[in-house]
């Protein structure tokens, strides 16, 4: 998981820069998210743009009297999309494969975890069917909520 170390904004051109915890600078845009994000209308009040502030220790960032929080791990995504676990986004059974002995799994565990029977796990670690974006985001949380567990 990644952790922002501190968040500065510009209300001039609507960015961010973020500073993570790791050294790493990056910049995000938000003029398209709040000209066209119910959820982000209040952010264009400068005043209330430049309030935003670091929270829950680095993993995530939000702006005080606003519904708009942006948690630390999309927004690194966002910026640097090479650093997913599965760059494409698309789960390969290779790649299901590796998640699978990464964390211990065998079939019959990984579709306890994932909530899906054990045949369907096999065709998925087989590459006999594809794997669809709901399971990659059930590995992926669940990869998440490890990384969590470790970091607390």
């Amino acid at each position: 998981m990644h952790r922002i170390a501190s968040v500065v904004a510009d209300p001039d051109t609507l960015r961010l820069t973020l500073r993570w915890k790791n050294g790493a600078v990056t910049v995000k845009e938000l003029r398209r998210d709040i000209e066209h994000r119910p959820a982000f209308k209040p952010l264009r009040d400068p005043r209330r743009f430049l309030r935003v502030r670091v929270r829950d220790r680095g993993y995530s960032i939000a702006w005080a009297g606003t519904d708009v929080e942006l948690s630390a791990d999309a927004l690194w995504y966002q910026a640097r999309p090479r650093d997913l676990p599965f760059p494409d986004e698309v789960m390969t059974a290779t790649d299901f494969k590796h998640w699978m002995r990464d964390r211990g799994l065998s079939l019959s565990t990984a579709a306890e975890a994932l909530g899906l029977s054990r045949r369907v796990v096999a065709y998925y670690a087989g590459g006999s069917r594809r794997i669809p974006r709901v399971v990659f985001l059930a590995c992926m949380a669940l990869v998440a909520a490890r990384s969590k567990r470790r970091a607390a």
